[in-house]
């Protein structure tokens, strides 16, 4: 959430706007959502926290959020406009033994998949990258996991670096 905050106070300061209370609330509650959700939905979500906030001023917001960049309009075929929260992108690492989640910070590999969708003429609006593996930690233990038929038969063949 710091980058996206940071590129809509920049998008703000660019257009001779402040930074108000309503809509640093408007924006954190937006950029809190998992899913899409219409206008009228952000509506109720920032009027729960602030009944003050008026309906225009989630209107104007939101559509600031859009110019801004950190924030993805989709026209739904019914005829409703939902927005969402433009996330650049999720890419980790998860340990299959004991669940540790490690982020997967490379420039190379997030380079490789944008000019792959470039090549495939596909917008690219986020993406996520999830390997599966054994973290050093469960790499380097005791083959004792009781709860492994590999480990338990003796028989872990996995490559161990």
């Amino acid at each position: 959430m710091n980058e996206a905050l940071k590129t809509f106070r920049h998008y703000l300061a660019a257009n001779s706007l402040k930074l108000t209370q309503q809509r640093l609330l408007i924006f954190k509650v937006f950029q809190s959502q998992d899913s899409m959700l219409t206008c009228e939905g952000l509506l109720e979500r920032v009027t729960e926290m602030d009944a003050g906030i008026s309906r225009s001023t989630v209107y104007r917001t939101i559509k600031h959020l859009h110019d801004a960049g950190v924030a993805r309009c989709i026209r739904l075929s019914d005829g409703t406009t939902n927005y969402e929260p433009m996330v650049d992108h999720h890419s980790r690492m998860i340990c299959e033994r004991c669940g540790r989640q490690i982020p997967l910070v490379n420039p190379y590999l997030d380079c490789l998949q944008r000019e792959t969708a470039r090549q495939q003429g596909f917008t690219l609006f986020r993406f996520e990258t999830v390997l599966h593996g054994l973290c050093h930690a469960c790499t380097h233990a005791d083959n004792d996991h009781p709860d492994c038929a590999l480990c338990a038969s003796g028989n872990d063949s996995r490559e161990k670096p």
